[in-house]
């Protein structure tokens, strides 16, 4: 791979100095020659460019990690190909990264530890919102400006539910110390990995070292896999974060938290000196009520909804952090509630015997891989039609159209880009080799073509990220790359 000189430009951006070196390629500090501001230019390995497969990959999910909005996701500004050379142009964040801090000071204090694993617990929240998996969750990517922390590196992440190896082209995707189980055996990763893995950082914050580190990579992934999760309080740290680490790091993802925001509120509790609960599973697990169902996360919504995750229960005004406590309700209220239910399911009843009317429930919970897939079909034969009414009844309300020359969010704008392109001459929208799966982010992507009327078919490849909204199943997001 080519070093570039203080002085050079590569992909509009003038480099000023080197900022970092890994095993993916060369980060670099640079300026952004249209607008001058600083940016961070990261470089891959040639040798990945040559790869078509992992090329499109990385093209295709850094546009969709461009989709990401959250005050603690490092902002990506460009990404492509020049010269051979993947790059990705983000925002240029001054200060140290948490894997350098720790050399330095050895261990943070609980507050801050757990003050920063919350920050990127919520980075972390707003991918899996979008269906992104980061799979490298480690210090090296936690960066820290003063007492803001950002999670970078989305160059390298997975969508939520796509299959995963561990080794492509004979490297590691992923560092070994911070690797979920299911990740180093090669299975399907989904956001619960990155649970496990910022629970490592959590327990690297608060010691000073990796949970598993043995030397080798051998002798770590056998702990990994094998051992069970050191105790945090053999180290001197509180005894409230035992129960948080051991959780974070069980072997098996459906008896981790159901999400990282889940484990960023309770390291907080723990360092408040709270107690922490199993009971910490039912709490403020970013599923919303169906009327009010957030499907983007932004920075006053954390709307992680991974497979395994259970009914939210309704606690108003609980503080961030806090833990939610059983409530002692009074006798007339709970008689209250006794009378109210028996006069529902009378009102149900008599709707049933005489015929009166009854509102179907909202469907909840996840998306079955039928939903995804109806969907995604209902998109296309709304486009076939060139139909827009049709169309936006597939969309969520702040979907996101991505494609390689820009951006269009929200309902009416998407609808109205794709009005733009009806001209009457559409004869079909197909959909091939789709691969869909459901959940509560689900995913169908696949290979398109667009058959027009005396000219040739539009084709390419399309991502649709669907969420549940006021119980119907709609698309969140579209990422297209049409073929030259």
């Amino acid at each position: 791979m080519p070093e570039l000189s203080p002085g050079d430009e590569f992909a509009g951006c003038r480099i000023e100095a080197v900022a970092g070196r890994g095993g993916m390629g060369v980060v670099y500090r640079a300026t952004e020659l249209s607008l001058g501001r600083p940016v961070a230019l990261k470089l891959l390995a040639s040798e990945r460019a040559g790869d078509r497969a992992f090329r499109e990959r990385f093209q295709r999910e850094s546009r969709m990690a461009a989709a990401i909005d959250h005050p603690n996701v490092i902002p990506v500004y460009a990404a492509g190909e020049s010269d051979g050379l993947l790059y990705l142009v983000m925002r240029y964040v001054g200060g140290t990264d948490l894997h350098a801090l720790l050399r330095e000071e050895g261990r943070l204090d609980a507050e801050r530890a757990a003050d920063v694993v919350a920050q990127i617990a919520a980075a972390l929240d707003a991918a899996h919102g979008a269906g992104l998996v980061h799979r490298d969750v480690k210090p090296a990517n936690v960066l820290l400006a003063g007492g803001h922390a950002y999670l970078s590196d989305f160059g390298l992440t997975r969508l939520a539910g796509s299959d995963t190896q561990l080794t492509e082209s004979g490297q590691w995707v992923g560092t070994v110390e911070y690797c979920a189980p299911e990740h180093l055996r090669g299975e399907r990763t989904d956001a619960r990995a990155d649970v496990y893995s910022l629970g490592c950082v959590l327990f690297a914050a608060l010691t000073g070292r990796a949970p598993f580190a043995h030397g080798t990579v051998p002798a770590t992934m056998y702990a990994h896999l094998h051992e069970p999760p050191p105790t945090p309080s053999a180290r001197g740290v509180p005894h409230e974060f035992d129960r948080v680490v051991a959780r974070a790091l069980a072997k098996a993802p459906h008896d981790r938290y159901p999400s990282a925001g889940d484990l960023g509120r309770a390291a907080v509790a723990a360092a408040r000196g709270e107690p922490v609960t199993e009971s910490e599973r039912s709490v403020a697990v970013g599923q919303a009520a169906p009327d009010e169902a957030p499907t983007v996360v932004n920075g006053h919504t954390a709307a992680t909804r991974v497979e395994t995750a259970v009914t939210a229960l309704d606690e108003k005004g609980a503080p961030e952090g806090s833990v939610v406590r059983p409530r002692r309700w009074p006798y007339q209220l709970v008689a209250g509630l006794l009378v109210f239910v028996a006069l529902a399911a009378l009102g149900l009843l008599a709707g049933r015997v005489f015929g009166g009317p009854s509102e179907p429930a909202a469907r909840t919970g996840p998306l079955s891989e039928n939903e995804v897939r109806d969907t995604a079909q209902a998109f296309a034969d709304a486009y076939a039609n060139e139909d827009p009414a049709a169309l936006r009844a597939t969309l969520a309300r702040d979907v996101v159209r991505m494609l390689p020359g820009g951006r269009s969010e929200g309902r009416n704008q998407v609808v109205d880009q794709y009005q733009r392109q009806f001209d009457g001459k559409v004869k079909g929208y197909h959909l091939d080799n789709l691969t869909v799966t459901g959940g509560a982010a689900g995913r169908a992507s696949g290979d398109y073509r667009v058959d027009r009327d005396g000219g040739s078919p539009y084709e390419g490849r399309i991502v649709f990220g669907v969420v549940r909204e006021r119980g119907e199943p709609r698309i969140k997001l579209i990422a297209a790359t049409p073929r030259s």
